[in-house]
């Protein structure tokens, strides 16, 4: 005997409560390669009262390629007389350097952005 059952209401929700746990077990087997990066560097030494350097203080015995456009490396870091310093007190633009900080670095202090690229 076969038993119909009808329902009339305007919204029927049907659901079931339950909780599934799968266990998997995954391994990936990649092979990691080193990551190809570049270097640049541009050198200047402070003259005692600036805080804008630009590519034409650069010292060309070292580097020619003057400051590099932040758009186009990965990273870049200021180091003054070896220290390296934090961001927020420095701004870098294409062929620019802005020293933030109100202290000026000494006259001859070496000053070296670093510019590093790092390709997939």
């Amino acid at each position: 005997m076969k038993e119909n059952h009808t329902i009339d209401v305007p919204v029927l929700y049907d659901w079931v409560r339950s909780a599934s746990r799968l266990h998997m077990n995954v391994r990936l087997h990649m092979k990691q390669k080193p990551l190809k990066a570049e270097t640049f560097y541009y050198y200047a030494l402070a003259d005692g009262k600036k805080t804008v350097y630009t590519d034409a203080d650069q010292i060309k015995e070292f580097t020619n390629k003057g400051i590099l456009d932040p758009k186009d490396v990965s990273y870049i870091r200021l180091f003054i007389n070896g220290v390296l310093q934090p961001p927020k007190i420095y701004e870098v633009k294409k062929g620019m350097l802005i020293l933030k900080s109100s202290d000026v670095p000494q006259k001859g202090v070496p000053i070296i952005l670093e510019f590093i690229s790092i390709y997939l």
